[in-house]
């Protein structure tokens, strides 16, 4: 693999079965009549929780699934607590609570992944892309540390229902979903190669926690 080739690898919780399945069920509903910028299907689309999505040399690529399989060899089930349904540039979401168990698994995730990196910046993110004048100055400050702005205190799991080309429009349809699952356990974490808007397209590895 060439040095010089990057590749955005998330390392994300995987909801359980039944989460997955109510989401893209409700992500299908949600885009019918609506223009979509895409809809989970679990093919070319997978729900997941981001927790931490950078571009690494593609060379690193085995180095990183290498050290999720670590972490997730020595760490334990993770519960998640629905909080509220989101929506911003047009995504709909469902927000959990920020948990400390959540909280140190993020932490640790980055800890040992952000060296892999070797301090490589996404275009998008870097100063001077139309993109980087919407960061704020700790956003700012998490792409230099960590290569990926909603880091540590800024990071909030989120499971991402849909996106839809109308902003106004996506967030008058988030009023309207209903979310009946108060509380559910991940027992896996996974490694996908992203494409454009956040998703996740292909599966690399999936890794099951204790």
């Amino acid at each position: 693999m060439n040095k010089h080739e990057f590749i955005r690898l998330n390392t994300a919780f995987k909801p359980p079965e039944n989460v997955a399945e109510k989401v893209i069920t409700l992500s299908r509903e949600t885009s019918k009549g609506n223009e979509a910028v895409f809809v989970l299907d679990n093919i070319q689309f997978h729900p997941h929780i981001t927790i931490y999505s950078p571009e690494y040399p593609e060379s690193n690529m085995d180095k990183v699934l290498k050290v999720v399989e670590e972490i997730a060899n020595k760490n334990t089930k993770v519960r998640f607590k629905f909080q509220k349904i989101s929506n911003g540039q047009g995504f709909i979401s469902l927000k959990f609570d920020y948990s400390l168990d959540i909280k140190n698994f993020h932490k640790e995730i980055i800890t040992k992944l952000n060296p892999l990196r070797e301090g490589h910046i996404r275009k998008k993110y870097q100063e001077g892309s139309d993109y980087y004048i919407n960061f704020t100055p700790e956003q700012k400050e998490n792409i230099i540390k960590y290569g990926y702005p909603d880091s540590m205190d800024l990071y909030f799991p989120h499971l991402t229902i849909i996106k839809l080309k109308d902003e106004l429009l996506a967030e008058t349809m988030s009023e309207e979903i209903r979310w009946d699952v108060p509380e559910f356990t991940a027992d896996k974490i996974a490694v996908y190669k992203m494409g454009e808007h956040g998703t996740c397209r292909e599966l690399v590895r999936e890794f099951d926690l204790r």
